[in-house]
């Protein structure tokens, strides 16, 4: 699956969490510089390719699965993650 640069900045920023933490939109506004309707977006693409879980509380509060983590091990985006770390 290819991303767009939305879709890598929201993966990426779940990515580098713990695996038992989580974002709001909001947080991951304020992370990857996006408005939240491109996070809102990007966030539903990856929910339904089981790249990111949402908890069932509100507000709702996302997470990267395994599978989403492993995604972006692929060379095109180590450097996107280097610049995070």
């Amino acid at each position: 699956m290819a991303f767009t640069e939305h879709e890598v900045k929201v993966l990426g920023a779940l990515s580098l969490l713990e695996p038992i933490h989580t974002m709001t939109v909001r947080q991951l506004g304020t992370t990857t510089g996006l408005s939240e309707s491109s996070i809102r977006r990007a966030l539903m693409r990856l929910g339904r390719s089981g790249l990111v879980l949402s908890t069932p509380q509100g507000p709702a509060r996302w997470r990267s699965t395994e599978r989403g983590r492993r995604a972006l091990t692929q060379p095109a985006y180590h450097g996107y993650l280097e610049a995070r770390s």
